[in-house]
Parts: C-alpha cells; structure tokens; sequence
C-alpha cells in the first residue's frame, strides 16, 4: 500500500505534467509561439514602413502603412491570421502566400518569440518574406533571412 508521502508526490506531479501541457498547448516548435489569439495586429516587415496588406482576390503584399482595415490581421484562432477586410485567412504554399477560408490546413501559423518575429507556415515549414518594397507581393523562404523578418503591432 503507497504511503500518504508517495501519493501527494504522485498528486503534485500529475498537477505539474496538467500545468506544463496547457502551458504547451498552442506551441507547434520548440522556440516558437502564437501570438495573443482575438488581438488585432499591423504586421509590417521589420525595419520599414510596409505592411503586411491584402485584398478580396486573395493576393498578399506589402503597401506602405496607412492605417486601413486591408492592413489589419485578427489572431482569432492560435496561429491563424484573418484579414479584418476580407475576413480571408493568411496562407502559404511551397511557391506562395494568399489568403484563403480559415478551415484550410495552409492557414496554421507560429511565430518565433523575438520583436522582429520568423512568421513561419506550419504545413510547409516556410517563412514569409518580403524586401519591404510597396507594393511588393509577399512570397516564402527558408527562415532566418533578414527579408523574413516581421514585426507584430496591436491596434
């Protein structure tokens, strides 16, 4: 029979492996996390004044920021992007970036956990990037190229 020591041992341990898999949960690599999911965000490339824009046809690219709701993404599911305008999820290809319905599996997203973020595709394990131009179409790479680095601003 377990002594009353063994079992509040057993106890807390359960309890930590319950806290570490909710604390977990959301995180799809090692290093990598979700923005706050429901928050509102401009993403523009780091170091210049383009964001991170789309339009009704689908297309991604970067325009100079200006404020409009075509600029605007909603995390309103962990590592989904949803355009404000459109109501399109952000999605990406081995070949390129668009937009699509939510429920796609090309929709899943994380981002490293540093200010200027590697915004990487979960399915393809790409990373978005873009020279900063506006306008200028957003396409993928491997990650850690300086041209793949974001910068996530509530709004």
């Amino acid at each position: 029979m377990p002594s009353r020591g063994m079992l509040l041992r057993i106890a807390g341990a359960g309890a930590g492996a319950a806290m570490l898999t909710a604390a977990l949960s959301g995180t799809a690599y090692a290093g990598e996390q979700s923005v706050a999911a429901g928050a509102n965000f401009k993403i523009h490339r780091a170091g210049t004044s383009s964001c991170l824009d789309s339009n009704t046809g689908g297309d991604v690219y970067t325009l100079t920021c200006n404020g409009g709701r075509n600029q605007v993404w909603t995390n309103y599911a962990p590592g989904k992007f949803r355009n404000l305008a459109t109501n399109a999820c952000l999605a990406a290809s081995r070949t390129a970036v668009f937009t699509t319905t939510c429920s796609s599996n090309t929709t899943d997203w994380t981002t490293s956990s540093t200010t200027n973020k590697y915004v990487k595709n979960v399915q393809t394990g790409l990373c978005l990037n873009n020279s900063g131009g506006s306008p200028e179409a957003v396409g993928v790479r491997i990650c850690h190229a300086p041209t793949a680095l974001w910068t996530m601003e509530r709004v």
